[in-house]
This record gives structure tokens, sequence and C-alpha cells, in this order.
């Protein structure tokens, strides 16, 4: 499977994403549900323009994608934080949240041009991204109530982050020795997997956010 391919089938899924949320937004919703879903807007936006962006303009897309992946990192940590129910585990993602600007600045100061792919920036952000997934985690585990996690919107959307922060991490760390391999055509869907995998994550708690609404009247 190509890559052209890989990257409409990873278009639709944010499609979907979008479509599902238009279709269950609430003015309702409190403040860590609808940054969810802008944020899910403007992640559906990135993603058309960074396929677009080289087709019509014969140029690099990197620059996109590393002006959005600051925001992507500060709005999912915001999310986290919103959504968490132990002190502890709000109080760290504000410590992750804090500690964002800081470390997009470090990797930025090694002087990487705009148009290519920042390495370290890539790695470090979904680092911390990484850390605050597992906190879901351990939050969701903490619950006092009786909810399965299949119930639980976070538990959906720390799923597909859980799998899209390691495998950003995996591929952008080994790089340079990953692309001289045989097997780089499957390194490949792997890790667009991870893509996939965030945006099914991010559909199946937008229908959990639903499903929980409606059982709640």
């Amino acid at each position: 499977m190509n890559v052209e391919r890989l990257l409409e089938i990873d278009l639709y899924l944010d499609l979907v994403s979008l479509i599902i949320g238009c279709m269950v937004y609430r003015k309702s919703w409190p403040f860590a549900h609808k940054c969810l879903f802008f944020l899910n807007i403007l992640r559906v936006v990135v993603s058309c323009s960074t396929y677009l962006w080289p087709y019509y303009t014969h140029s690099s897309n990197h620059w996109i994608y590393n002006l959005f992946l600051p925001l992507q990192c500060a709005g999912l940590l915001l999310v986290f934080c919103g959504v968490s129910i132990h002190r502890v585990v709000r109080r760290f993602n504000k410590w992750l949240l804090a500690a964002l600007p800081l470390v997009t600045v470090i990797c930025w100061s090694r002087g990487t041009p705009l148009d290519m792919v920042n390495i370290w920036a890539v790695v470090c952000l979904n680092f911390l991204l990484l850390l605050s997934v597992c906190l879901a985690f351990v939050d969701q585990m903490l619950r006092m109530d009786d909810t399965h996690f299949i119930r639980q919107p976070i538990f959906w959307l720390a799923s597909g982050l859980f799998f899209y922060s390691v495998t950003s991490i995996i591929e952008f760390a080994t790089w340079e020795y990953i692309k001289k391999m045989l097997l780089f055509g499957l390194y490949t869907f792997i890790a667009f997997a991870g893509e996939y995998l965030q945006a099914v994550g991010i559909i199946g708690c937008f229908i959990c956010i639903y499903l929980e609404r409606r059982r709640a009247r």
C-alpha cells in the first residue's frame, strides 16, 4: 500500500471524526469536551492542509505540522487536565502544561528550519502527551463509580493517543536508522496506524460523551 493511499485513509477517518463531533456537540458540554471538539476541528483542517498543500504548491508542508504540534499538545493537555478526577493527576497535568512552552523553545533553539520537521520537538512534545495519557489511565482506574472502561469517553481518547504518541516517538527518534531498512514500508504503515488510532479514539470519545449524556437524562 503506497503512502498516498495511507494518507487518504487518514483523511477519511479525520473527516468522520469531524462529522460525528458536529453531530453530537452541545453548547452545554463542559470546557474539556468543548476544547477537544474545537481542537479536533483544527486538527482536521491541518490534516487537509498538509494533504493539499504539496499537491497545489509543490513545496514542503512540514511548516504546517511544526506550527500545529505545540497547539495540539497544549490542547490535549488542557483536555486531560479538565477531565482529571484526582487532584494529584490534575496538578501533574498542570506541570506538564507549564513545561510545554519551555520545551518548545528549547527544541526550536537548535535552529531547525521551519520547512523541516523538528524531530526534537516531535519526540519531546509527544513524550509530554504520553505522560498525560498514562496519568489519564491511572485516573480512570481510581474512579469510585462502577462505570466500565469502554463506556468512559476519556478511555477512548487516551487509548488512541497512547498509540499515536508511542508510534510518533519511535518513528522520529529512530528515523535516521529506520529509513535505511528494508522493512521501511511496514514501518510507514505502523506510523500511519498511530494516526488512525488517534482518529478512532476521538470518534469513540465523542460517541461515549453522547451516550453518557443520554443516560444522565
